[in-house]
């Protein structure tokens, strides 16, 4: 399938670049084990420093990057420029699926039951702890924390990849080959070598760790559903079948392929999820859910500004470093693989397209599972039914939203099986494009669909297992590792601004030039013999 070894002289993997970035990340977890309170110490150290001197311009680039993602989902003037040849690969549905879990994996299914809690104990913006304003606002800032603001990162990241691939011709999906088509002439070829091998290990750091961290953080979800369905204790053995047990899946999607494997279990997911959160806000409290969705959505709105740049300089509390400039740093750790996926599925899809989709798509998709998770959890919490709360503070971890469930009709044994197997899926599916983002950032040739060797993808399974197998082995701690990775994603905050820039550059050439003209949607179609095509040997990748 993909048997062609050379693309102008140069090997078809990038194989140094794969073995020392296997090498670091194992030697990093090596240390975990022989030194675990001095990397613990060292990693939160090295992150409160750069939140501290980069905080403020972290919550800037965000923003910017929120105006730049909401100007193409309403552009008119570049809106309706279509990438790629053809018609979509992947219904909308299936698209704006597999972007939805490609994002959240597991963690979603799990801070939504329990996010609003620490916000209720810890508010921001002034407001008073267990007071009823800070219940009120708990889940809006849920909707805050996962909504646009860390899409529109994606928008940005995903919109550079996609032109540059589509429009421009670079011949690799890799987020260093589009970097170095953007620098253009005026860099030197050794120096661009260089700053594109650094980009892709922190590409590969942050994916291994971020995503294989995932895998493990997802065990507790579903030991909780196995003990509560079918009373089993889950012991060491069984934790490491766990992650086992969904490495297999992942990696069974990822060797059939995106639209035989990723596409049927993202829908599947999906409608798992839908399933259980219909059952919620039907059997629950349907009318005090549908009222905090409403408020919760109005608070968010009416505090955006206020929330997107509050630093809380006075009082330093300590908020928005643990959780705004947290999750926008963490939004980076996944920028380039979300990038390289969305672009990756994007074929045939309009700019205006891919910016709604990525943009709106997933958030409505997270704002949908906090709206009834969060004001089901709420709603037990305020008539007394469940002391999420204290469930929260005595660190019953995962286990403690099946107590929450258990108060639902059929929430002893159906409701934990729906989401065991939702559990399942999300992870899997998040995963799935992780292997797919790792392949296309270490293969240099891809064959004429953009598409890797599957057996390079089962090779990233396999290392995104092994990630958090050997944390379990040696009793390390898992936030460690993805600390780290979230800290070596942080440039990836100048690297995307300059996409970002670069793009608009771009885009205004090629207007200029009519390039753009040949590629706008005007009656759903394009013509391939009137496209001006860019070749793959005009960059140097």
């Amino acid at each position: 399938m993909e048997n062609n070894l050379n693309l102008n002289g140069k090997k078809k993997y990038n194989t140094p670049l794969i073995i020392v970035s296997v090498i670091i990340i194992f030697a990093f977890v090596a240390f975990m084990a022989l030194k675990p309170d001095a990397a613990l110490n060292g990693v939160n150290a090295v992150f409160d420093a750069i939140i501290k001197y980069f905080g403020s311009i972290l919550m800037a680039f965000t923003f910017a990057a929120v105006v730049v993602s909401i100007y193409f989902c309403i552009s008119s003037k570049y809106g309706n420029i279509k990438l790629g040849e053809g018609d979509p690969e992947y219904s909308m549905f299936s698209y704006c699926a597999m972007m939805f879990l490609a994002a959240v994996a597991s963690a979603l299914l799990y801070w939504s039951f329990t996010e609003w809690a620490f916000y209720y104990e810890t508010p921001g913006i002034g407001l008073e702890p267990h007071s009823t304003p800070a219940l009120e606002a708990a889940m809006g800032y849920s909707f805050f924390h996962w909504g646009i603001h860390g899409q529109a990162i994606y928008v940005v990241i995903a919109l550079a990849i996609a032109y540059a691939y589509y429009i421009r011709k670079v011949p690799s999906l890799q987020t260093s080959a589009v970097c170095k088509a953007m620098m253009g002439d005026k860099v030197s070829k050794g120096a661009k070598s260089v700053i594109g091998n650094i980009i892709d290990f922190c590409v590969i750091f942050g994916i291994l760790g971020g995503l294989g961290v995932s895998l493990g953080l997802s065990v507790p979800l579903v030991g909780g559903a196995l003990t509560q369905v079918f009373g089993i204790k889950i012991t060491f053995p069984i934790q490491v079948a766990i992650v086992v047990v969904i490495a297999l899946v992942f990696t069974f999607t990822s060797f059939i392929g995106t639209q035989k494997g990723m596409k049927r279990i993202s829908n599947f997911s999906v409608i798992m999820c839908g399933a259980f959160l219909a059952w919620i806000l039907i059997a629950g409290p349907t009318d005090f859910i549908m009222k905090n969705t409403a408020n919760s959505f109005g608070w968010m709105l009416e505090i955006i500004p206020r929330a997107s740049f509050f630093t809380d300089p006075i009082e330093n509390t300590g908020f928005p470093e643990g959780w705004t400039l947290f999750f926008q740093a963490f939004y980076l750790n996944y920028a380039a693989m979300m990038g390289i996926f969305i672009a990756k599925i994007s074929r045939g899809r309009t700019i205006r397209q891919l910016s709604i989709a990525t943009l709106i798509g997933i958030s409505v998709g997270g704002w949908v599972v906090f709206a009834v998770d969060s004001s089901y959890a709420i709603y037990t919490q305020a008539n007394g039914i469940t002391d999420v709360v204290a469930l929260v503070n005595s660190y019953v971890g995962e286990a403690g939203i099946f107590q929450i469930i258990e108060t639902l009709p059929l929430g002893a044994k159906v409701l934990p099986i729906v989401l065991l197997l939702t559990i399942v899926g999300f992870v899997a599916s998040s995963l799935d494009s992780a292997s797919l983002s790792l392949s296309q950032t270490t293969q240099r040739i891809m064959n004429k669909d953009g598409n890797v060797n599957p057996m390079l993808r089962v090779f990233w399974c396999i290392m995104l297992t092994l990630v958090p197998l050997s944390i379990m082995f040696i009793g390390a701690n898992f936030s460690t590792l993805k600390t780290l990775a979230i800290i070596i994603s942080v440039p990836f905050m100048f690297i995307v601004a300059f996409m970002m820039i670069r793009l608009f550059m771009w885009l205004i050439e090629d207007e200029r030039k009519g390039i753009l003209d040949k590629y706008r949607v005007v009656k759903e179609k394009v013509n391939p013999e009137e496209v001006v095509e860019y070749k793959a040997e005009d960059w140097d990748v």
